[in-house]
Formats: structure tokens, sequence, C-alpha cells
């Protein structure tokens, strides 16, 4: 029969070759080798997610629809998040608070439309106007209706901001570079560019107003119009 081991041999140090080297308060050596650490993500983080980059516009994407489908109210961070796929934490990593997703928004529908006027500028093979016919193009469609979305995603978006001056600003200053560049750079009557800007905006507000539009006739004629404005006399 096997004796079970007395306490003192149990409590009593491992023999080390370096046990010279040992403080008092250094751990004892152990017979067995040290397991390397090794760090496994908790469900939370192992789930398959996107790249961040996608992430990023997964999460924009799903807060547009939101704020197009149910307005300023339904830009709820938890349902934005269920609606892109991505867990609350992803959603707050890059956007940390409620007010730098509605900046993102914004940042991204105006760097929308400054990309889509570029395209059609550098595709329009006429002398003189381009900016202003791209600007007229991206603002309203043949029939002078809103081009896209952007009207209704504005009006939520400055329902969201409110009194918030500076973002407020930063939307102010977009406008302003565009009409400069439409005044400056453009090759026709910067008054005759001022016009129909003025117009394509006035046509896209009516739009984000849901004023009465114009005929089929009517809007053909009025784009027309504003068209040849935009070519040098």
């Amino acid at each position: 029969v096997v004796s079970e081991p007395s306490l003192s041999v149990l409590s009593s140090p491992l023999p080390s070759p370096h046990s010279s080297l040992l403080t008092p308060h250094s751990p004892l050596p152990s017979p067995f080798p040290r397991p390397s650490l090794v760090t496994i993500p908790t469900r939370r983080y192992s789930l398959a997610m996107p790249k961040p980059p996608a992430a990023r516009t997964l999460v924009l994407d799903a807060a547009e629809q939101r704020l197009l489908d149910y307005g300023p109210s339904g830009l709820i961070l938890d349902a934005v998040a269920a609606d892109a796929g991505v867990s609350k934490g992803g959603l707050l990593y890059h956007f940390p608070s409620k007010e730098a997703l509605i900046e993102g928004l914004t940042e991204r529908m105006l760097a929308g439309f400054d990309a889509r006027q570029d395209e059609l500028a550098e595709g329009d093979a006429e002398e003189g106007g381009a900016y202003t016919r791209a600007y007229l193009q991206s603002t309203v469609t043949p029939r002078g209706e809103a081009a896209d979305d952007s009207a209704r995603l504005m009006a939520g978006l400055l329902a969201c901001m409110g009194g918030d001056r500076a973002r407020l600003d930063a939307v102010r200053a977009r406008f302003s570079r565009w009409q400069a560049r439409l005044e400056g750079a453009d090759g026709v009557d910067p008054v005759a560019a001022t016009i129909v800007r003025l117009a394509a905006d006035g046509l896209w507000l009516s739009s984000l107003l849901g004023l009465p539009g114009l005929t089929k006739k009517h809007a053909a004629q009025v784009l027309a119009r504003l068209e040849d404005m935009t070519r040098a006399e």
C-alpha cells in the first residue's frame, strides 16, 4: 500500500540549479513547463463582422434608410446597429455618439453631391458651363423633381441638427464653395450661373416641401431654358 505523501514533503521546495538566485519573495520554479498564453476572443467579438470600412458604410446606409423611413425619431443607435448587422460596440467604434452619426451622414451626403458634380462635369464635352450644368443635373431630374432622396434626407438631418450652429455652418460653407466655383471658374456669365443654381435649389426645395410640381411639358421647357443659360454666349 502506498501511503499518501506527508505535508512536509509536499511543501518542501523543489530543487533547482538556480535556487541560489531566488529571493525570499520569488516564486518557486515549477516542474512543469509553463503553457504559452493564448488570447481567445469572447463571443461578443468573435462573431463574423465586416471589415471596419465596410461596417462604417453599412451603419451609414442603415441610418440613412431609417431617417428616410421614420424621420429623426427613427435614428436610434440600437435600431441602426441591428439594421446594419453590427454590434452596438461596432457602431460606437465608428460613431461614438448620435451626433457623430448625424455628422457622418451629413458629410457623406455633401461629399456624394460633390463627387456627382465632378463626374458629370468631367464627362461634359461642351466648352464652358460644365459645373453649372452638373449642379443642375445633380439637383433635379428632367421632370423638375429632386434628383434623388437628398431633399428628404436633408430635411431629416436639419431636424436632427436643431440649433447646432457648427453643423449648420458646415453645410452653409459647402454651398458657398459651390457658388464660388460657379462664379469664378465655369466659363459662363456668373449671374446666369447663379440664376440656374437658385432655380435648381428652388425645384429641389419644392420637392422637399411637397409643393405642387410642374407638368411634364412645363418641366421640360423650364429645364431646357435653364440648360441654355449654362452655355457661353
